[in-house]
């Protein structure tokens, strides 16, 4: 009768050890199969290589100490969908069914952008490592610094090295690189500048004379000062102006 009830219970053991390596299998390809499809869904150029590395540490793992990269997961997610259904709204270049004896005609030279000085909420596309904070945030600052137009792009550098979390692990509960894009009148980069410390995507807040006081996702607010492209110590938040804050 022992013998039998012990065989009982290994059985049941069994079955519960397959039953849970089941689970975490089903778990791990479900986990894969919709970041597969988000991808997908998304240009090669959108889609950040950070996202990646959390993908595949929350495949690991999915303890409450991975809140942090779930926020940065979903945070990723959704400017890769941004900068997606941007590129989807782009019409495709026509291909010319006959290249041969054909004339092509000279193209007429686009015209240039309008800039219109002062914080604005944009639609930008990523430029590189450059990731722009989506539109729905103060994400552009355009002005007369020296005497030249110069734009500011508001938003993260993301990091490119894979193996970041084991060689900066002061960063695990920190959040992506902030920075912001420096781009001439004709929209070439002059610049990209990073935050002092990571705090998450950034956006203006509000200009002060030459100065600008923007806000990280976690509410840390830095002083970048276009003349020198550099974050200063400025207070803005107490700054007093002659010609006031805007």
């Amino acid at each position: 009768m022992k013998q039998l009830h012990s065989r009982k219970v290994l059985l049941i053991s069994i079955i519960g050890i397959i039953l849970l390596g089941l689970f975490l299998i089903l778990r791990f390809v479900s986990i894969s199969g919709i970041t597969k499809a988000n991808t997908n869904l998304a240009p090669e150029y959108c889609i950040p290589v950070e996202l990646q590395a959390i993908n595949a540490e929350l495949s690991k793992d999915s303890g409450a100490a991975n809140e942090l990269l779930i926020e940065k997961k979903t945070a990723l997610e959704k400017s890769m969908k941004e900068c997606a259904a941007l590129a989807a709204s782009l019409p495709p270049a026509e291909k010319p069914s006959n290249l041969i004896s054909v004339m092509q005609p000279t193209p007429s030279p686009l015209p240039t952008a309008q800039i219109i000085p002062g914080i604005q909420k944009m639609v930008l596309l990523p430029s590189g490592n450059f990731i722009p904070t989506g539109e729905a945030q103060n994400n552009y600052w355009a002005g007369v610094i020296k005497g030249q137009t110069i734009q500011i792009l508001a938003g993260i550098f993301r990091d490119q090295d894979e193996s970041w979390r084991e060689d900066h692990p002061e960063w695990t509960n920190a959040g992506p690189q902030g920075a912001v894009e420096i781009l001439d009148a004709n929209w070439s980069i002059v610049a990209i500048v990073q935050t002092p410390t990571r705090n998450g995507y950034i956006q203006f807040v509000k200009e002060c004379d030459s100065l600008l006081l923007l806000q990280a996702e976690d509410g840390t607010m830095f002083v970048f000062d276009p003349a020198n492209l550099t974050f200063t110590s400025n207070d803005l938040q107490n700054y007093s102006s002659s010609h006031g804050c805007r």
